[in-house]
């Protein structure tokens, strides 16, 4: 009996897909803590002066190309159908691989140049009420980071790439080197030249950070040979799967921006509540649930599993055990010790124990959600491998409607608590909405 266990034991700690997942939330926490030091070094030379808000404005339209590019669109896209390819033949992969990392460059190309047109309208349109100083300080850093949006786009596609032969580390490990380049320009060269040392640090960040896939990338058997088909079926089917996934992205920032909107409506403070206490939810989301499903989503896109009832089935069924085993008890340690926590993490400075009693509420309330956040990432996973967009995007859509509806009944009686709590409702129906739709599509399998 004993060594059954011992061999059974050894099996799983052998296994490549808990190991893979093991690293990979190693690593996403590596950088996420970096990442985490980096805000804290802005806070400490920069603080909320206006170079502050300039530099915020001016990395918003980057910082969405990286999000939309990185997590939604090449991860959720690209790796399923290039993955189809691959197993044809690894010239029909390379073929739709080059098209395609072209055809995005032109794109991103083109989008940077008509950035740098429209900057000065984008900004006064999404800070309105910047004086001179700072809008011309927006300007001249928006100028300097704008090339960000190509060398993000091709990152995320190249990193997909790597990810679609279940080569995680050094993609989740890259964002490190972004926030030590950018940490050491502020930290040298911020005194003598405040603007150029954070728009140029952010800009070689994200060279370095692209060139540091190369590590892994040119172990790789795919080839890169430039080609511009758009008419290419591929191609289209690509933009065509991509659709409701921005669709879907869209509306989730837009149920963000609702429950800003109406915390602004509360007393002072709440807005800030709401910010610093999902931050503190979304950390162990990111470390763990994404590292979950980044693992899963290459095995669940090759045809062995996603034609097999049984072999979809167990992967789903892994990625719901893992995401319990780790997020049931983070979530019973945040409601208990949430006070500790909040004064543990932010209890310095400005942030009093009047911020701490603001923050509790919605902390908690956030944390109920925290297990149905890594499901609906699973389950999201799940149907892209099966090259269902549609899906998903519904299920976005209704929550967000029933994401409003709970904030205008819980707002008026528990404030900002109210508005994480009708956030948690929410996501809690999209994770069983798609749980539903996901187990009717596996039966057709």
């Amino acid at each position: 009996m004993k060594e059954r266990r011992l061999s059974s034991f050894e099996r799983l700690k052998r296994s490549p897909f808990i190991s893979s997942i093991f690293s990979t939330s190693l690593f996403i926490g590596i950088s996420r803590i970096t990442g985490f030091l980096r805000e804290l070094v802005f806070s400490s030379l920069i603080g909320t002066s206006y170079i502050m808000d300039a530099f915020v404005v001016a990395f918003m339209v980057p910082n969405f190309f990286r999000r939309i590019l990185g997590e939604k669109a090449a991860e959720s896209v690209f790796i399923p159908l290039y993955i189809r390819e691959r197993e044809k033949s690894q010239k029909d992969a390379d073929s739709y691989m080059s098209n395609l990392f072209t055809i995005i460059g032109i794109i991103l190309i083109a989008g940077t140049i008509l950035f740098y047109i429209i900057a000065p309208y984008f900004i006064k349109l999404v800070a309105p009420g910047f004086n001179q100083q700072t809008f011309t300080t927006a300007l001249y850093l928006t100028m300097i980071i704008l090339p960000y949006m190509f060398f993000i786009g091709i990152y995320a596609f190249t990193g997909s790439l790597l990810e679609s032969f279940k080569k995680f580390n050094i993609y989740n490990i890259a964002p490190l080197v972004f926030n030590i380049t950018l940490i050491a320009s502020v930290l040298i060269f911020y005194r003598e030249h405040p603007l150029k040392s954070i728009g140029l640090g952010v800009l070689i960040g994200v060279i370095l950070e692209t060139l540091f896939l190369f590590i892994d990338l040119r172990k790789l058997p795919s080839k890169y040979n430039f080609r511009a088909d758009f008419k290419d079926p591929r191609i289209k089917k690509t933009f065509r799967l991509l659709v409701p996934i921005l669709g879907g992205s869209g509306i989730e920032k837009l149920a963000i921006y609702i429950d800003r909107i109406m915390a602004s409506l509360l007393n002072t403070g709440a807005i800030s509540a709401l910010h610093f206490s999902f931050l503190l939810t979304d950390l162990p989301f990111a470390v763990f649930s994404i590292a979950i499903s980044k693992v899963i989503h290459p095995y669940i896109s090759e045809k062995e599993n996603y034609s097999s009832k049984e072999r979809f089935s167990r992967y789903i069924r892994r990625g719901i055990f893992l995401n319990v085993l780790v997020l049931l008890p983070v979530t019973i340690i945040f409601i208990i010790f949430a006070r500790q926590i909040v004064q543990l993490v932010y209890m310095r400075g400005a942030f009093d124990s009047k911020s701490v009693e603001l923050t509790i509420s919605p902390f908690i309330y956030y944390t109920l959600g925290l297990i149905p956040m890594g499901l609906v990432q699973l389950y999201s996973k799940a149907f892209y491998s099966l090259l269902n967009t549609k899906t998903p995007l519904y299920a976005a859509l209704i929550s967000t409607l029933i994401n409003i509806l709970c904030n205008i009944i819980l707002m008026p009686r528990m404030g900002a608590g109210g508005l994480a709590l009708g956030t948690s409702i929410s996501v809690w129906f999209n994770a069983a909405f798609l749980f539903f739709k996901l187990k009717q599509r596996i039966s057709k399998i």
